[in-house]
């Protein structure tokens, strides 16, 4: 029998960081309906009650599946394929190994090194800035980007010293990871024993990394900014929903 909920506590926590993904699905207000009652302000759970509270929050949040089965198992081999490069377990896993030893935010973090950390921006740091963005660009990627483009970038990514702290955009970085592994496990190309091992790998780079989930947070959407070339009200939206909302798993799960 396949395993779709986690068993420990690192586990769910590990699952909490693939949240925004699912809260794409605004899957917050439903599940309210369901535990509200339980969940008054100023009210002391027992640990009974919270118990099935967590019980509740992880049919919306912890499981491989997303609560949604084989029925989604064609739209999840497109996405893969046309999003991720994902075509089996061999470019599975090699995605998600890229994602755990580089991913997004080791390019981001060269890029934010290129730059003077005292606010300014000569020719030699902006032309470094430059080389380094182009280096792993397609051929005829780097024509789309004007110098007043590079220069916002730059500008940009230097700001966000002011909000990101030493992780950097690794929560980004997470975040898709555990998206990736439920959009594997649900296309067959993970067994849940391999989605579980997969998940767990990423502990070790997570672990100590973020004080709360506001810091997280911070870190997601500044990657999320990053890969997507603009800011997304919308998601935005959705990690202050998470961040608030009385039946959010980022209500129940600790960083300490």
């Amino acid at each position: 029998m396949q395993r779709i909920l986690p068993e420990t506590d690192l586990e769910k926590k590990l699952m909490s960081l693939g949240a925004p993904f699912i809260e794409e699905n605004q899957v917050l207000d439903e599940l309210f309906q369901v535990v509200g009652s339980d969940l008054e302000e100023g009210k002391e759970l027992s640990p009974e009650v919270r118990e099935q509270v967590m019980d509740e929050i992880g049919e919306y949040f912890f499981r491989l599946d997303m609560n949604y089965g084989p029925d989604i198992k064609l739209d999840c081999l497109a996405i893969l394929e046309e999003f991720w490069g994902v075509a089996d377990r061999e470019t599975c896993q090699k995605t998600l190994e890229n994602i755990r030893t580089q991913g997004h935010r080791t390019k981001f973090n060269v890029l934010r090194s290129a730059l003077p950390s005292d606010g300014s921006i000569d020719a030699v740091s902006m032309e470094k800035f430059r080389q380094i963005f182009r280096f792993d660009l397609e051929e005829g990627q780097e024509m789309q980007m004007s110098d007043a483009d590079y220069s916002k970038l730059a500008l940009w990514v230097q700001r966000t010293n002011k909000y990101l702290k030493e992780p950097g955009i690794l929560a980004w970085d997470a975040s898709r990871y555990i998206h990736l592994v439920r959009l594997s496990f649900v296309a067959g190309h993970l067994s849940d024993v391999q989605a579980w091992s997969e998940i767990l790998k990423l502990a070790p780079l997570i672990e100590g990394r973020f004080s709360n989930w506001m810091d997280f947070s911070q870190s997601f959407l500044i990657g999320r900014t990053f890969w997507s070339g603009s800011d997304d009200p919308r998601v935005k939206s959705i990690c202050e929903k998470l961040l608030g909302h009385p039946a959010s798993p980022w209500q129940f799960i600790s960083w300490s």
